[in-house]
């Protein structure tokens, strides 16, 4: 039995679903926060869905490909 995926993907890219590759949910292309606990992000970010929380998937991606910095959304 296999799992059936129920990801929406756009332009190549997860738009609304889980990306495994990056290893973050994201919803209309925008990466959520993740729910750990504060303590586990005080020194340096817990996981990629903490340290990429509000990017929009394609600036994550482009930052990861192409190693550019990319500015945080504000």
């Amino acid at each position: 039995m296999s799992r059936q995926s129920t990801d929406e993907i756009k332009n190549g890219r997860v738009f609304n679903g889980f990306d495994y590759t990056l290893q973050v949910w994201v919803k209309n292309g925008v990466v959520q926060p993740c729910a750990h606990p504060r303590y586990m992000s005080q020194k340096m970010p817990c996981c990629n869905q903490h340290a990429y929380a509000g990017w929009h998937i394609s600036n994550v991606d482009q930052r990861l490909v192409d190693h550019r910095s990319v500015p945080n959304p504000s």
